[in-house]
């Protein structure tokens, strides 16, 4: 089979396009012919650091989705033909290649009318949303929250997540990506390039702030958010961690949660990654029945995976970017 492969941790510059090995199921592993792969900061991320368990030269690529080719011995629920995507393990890697395998536990089926671009857009970025939107956050309606990065893959989905859940959504994003976050019925937009964020919010919440807080940038852009989340409110990090925590104890009391999607494999149970399983299963009926859009920008061959990853780089894109495989 066709397969991208790094070389060395040295960056996307290391990506061949190669032959490689068909993958074979262990016993409760299926094998998946891929038909999209999504792409997420992590896959360029990773191109740069690598992983302790990775041989080089190491394919990589993780939100896969495809039809079952072969099932293990161990697997009864899955079997060929069936529609499905995963996020598959890094430790292992291998979703950029016309084959892959995942544990049968860690995959997600497919409803019909969902294509397998639709579906590749969906599991890094909205597992990470779903988790901080239900399993962090607790959301429940009437409740109000602000989220940071609303441009991008997981702030997308957490801002189409917390208006199904019936919150008021107060979504920050450059103003490129204004009239996509209002067609899902964010009830704000701020222009964190032009306008000053605390005083639009103050002023849209009536000086009441906000339950919490999704922030999909950065260590600084959290610690600026904190002041805006009510007493025994929330801030969920995505893209970084506090150094320090941003305020002072016995003061807002408020509850930080941090989103580490890549340590499901190597430090959850499989409780936690069958949770991932069933996360995808509700995200891909969301989207079958037209009330999640997959934010789906652009599509790439896949013999442009560097392109790819050099677009999703310099974050010029709006939602998500899928390659396909076939």
């Amino acid at each position: 089979m066709k397969a991208w492969k790094l070389n060395q941790p040295e960056g996307i510059d290391q990506l061949v396009l190669a032959t490689a090995p068909q993958p074979v199921p262990s016993a409760e592993d299926i094998c998946i012919k891929v038909e999209a792969v999504g792409l997420n900061p992590i896959d360029y991320k990773l191109a740069h650091w690598g992983y302790a368990t990775w041989h080089y030269p190491q394919i990589i690529g993780l939100d896969i989705a495809g039809t079952v080719t072969d099932v293990g011995k161990d697997v009864h629920h899955f079997q060929p033909g069936d529609r499905v995507m995963a996020f598959i393990d890094p430790r292992d890697g291998g979703g950029f290649a016309q084959y892959s395998k995942a544990k049968a536990y860690a995959v997600s089926r497919l409803p019909d009318n969902v294509s397998f671009t639709q579906a590749a857009a969906l599991p890094c970025a909205g597992y990470s949303a779903w988790i901080a939107i239900h399993d962090k956050l607790r959301l429940e309606a009437g409740q109000s929250i602000a989220v940071t990065g609303a441009g991008g893959g997981v702030g997308g989905f957490a801002v189409q997540l917390a208006k199904l859940a019936g919150a008021t959504v107060y979504a920050i994003a450059d103003s490129q990506h204004h009239q996509r976050l209002l067609s899902y019925g964010v009830d704000e937009v701020i222009d964190p390039q032009t306008e000053n964020i605390a005083m639009r919010l103050i002023e849209y919440t009536e000086d009441k702030l906000v339950h919490g807080v999704v922030d999909c940038v950065s260590a600084k852009s959290g610690s600026t958010m904190s002041a805006l989340v009510r007493y025994n409110g929330h801030i969920v990090m995505i893209a970084d961690q506090f150094n320090q925590v941003p305020l002072l104890a016995t003061t807002k009391a408020l509850s930080l949660h941090e989103v580490a999607l890549h340590g499901t494999y190597s430090h959850g149970h499989i409780e936690h990654i069958q949770h991932l399983a069933d996360i995808g299963n509700q995200l891909a009926c969301l989207v079958s029945e037209g009330k999640l859009d997959p934010m789906v920008d652009h599509v790439y061959a896949f013999g442009q995976l560097p392109e790819a990853l050099k677009h999703l780089q310099e974050q010029q894109h709006s939602g998500k970017l899928v390659m396909t495989v076939s």
